[in-house]
């Protein structure tokens, strides 16, 4: 039976993907800063935000560093544990949009300029064949869940790397905040998935939507590449961890799960190292 046949005899399935590192090579945040940067060439540069925002970064792991290692130490890691430590980030990252918002970097920008911005984003190699190869999957969803900053700057991206609109990929991300008299953005944002948590909320409504529409239980896949994926990755049925993230892997030693094999107390869910999109259909499909 062939891979496409086999996933055809599934009732349903969710592909969810993180945009940032997962679908593209390099992160996008700086290419969507500058955008805008050329209506405001008197602005502060894009990485003083982000040095700030690793200062902010640095103070938050002197505070946790010394109690997860003191939990390591004593084999008493949980999830609870890192679902707190990921929570905890949600000021540094609400501090980072809150100084984007207050320096307006992003004012004055159409969602045009965003889209044609994402059109520059390079894909993975085999990313977009994944993804187009599960969109003619029957009963399969494929939606991006990301903490980007711009819907607009995500479906260009999709649109310029060869994804297919057919059917149309949901993308729930973080979004500006456009006049209706201009067009033009505010500078500030809806900050709807900032930190990991907000990421696992999305993942399970849209396993209720799904459930309610297709009248049972969707297998959920999951690929992501950071920290902020853990939870979503770990939730997931399927969890592709796209890369070689040490902060993943630390964690990952630290709550005793192994790649490729059962997560402990969830025989049903497994998480996978995706080193290439290449072996991602096989790895979904035989999992």
């Amino acid at each position: 039976m062939s891979a496409l046949k086999h996933a055809a005899v599934r009732k349903s399935m969710l592909l969810a993907l993180d945009f940032d590192k997962t679908l593209t090579v390099a992160d996008t945040f700086s290419a969507i800063a500058s955008v805008a940067k050329h209506k405001h060439p008197n602005k502060r540069d894009f990485i003083w935000f982000t040095d700030k925002y690793m200062e902010d970064y640095a103070q938050h792991e002197s505070h946790w560093s010394p109690i997860i290692h003191k939990h390591a130490e004593n084999k008493s890691v949980t999830r609870s544990l890192m679902g707190q430590y990921l929570e905890s980030l949600r000021q540094v990252e609400n501090a980072s949009l809150e100084r984007i918002r207050d320096y307006k970097i992003l004012a004055g920008v159409s969602r045009v300029e965003l889209y044609n911005g994402g059109r520059q984003a390079l894909f993975q190699p085999g990313a977009a064949d994944v993804i187009n190869y599960f969109l003619r999957v029957p009963n399969c969803h494929v939606c991006v869940i990301s903490v980007n900053w711009s819907t607009d700057f995500i479906q260009g991206a999709l649109d310029a790397n060869g994804v297919s609109n057919q059917p149309p990929i949901s993308v729930y991300c973080n979004d500006l905040k456009f006049s209706k008299r201009t067009g033009l953005s505010t500078g500030t944002m809806y900050p709807r998935l900032v930190v990991a948590s907000d990421k696992v909320a999305v993942l399970e409504t849209q396993r209720e939507v799904l459930a309610s529409r297709c009248g049972s239980k969707p297998r959920i896949v999951y690929a992501g590449d950071s920290l902020t994926d853990l939870p979503a990755l770990l939730s997931a049925d399927v969890g592709l961890l796209v890369g070689q993230n040490d902060h993943v892997a630390k964690w990952c030693k630290l709550l005793d799960v192994e790649f490729s094999k059962p997560i402990f107390d969830e025989n049903d869910k497994t998480l996978h190292r995706l080193l290439g999109w290449g072996s991602a259909i096989d790895i979904i499909e035989n999992s």
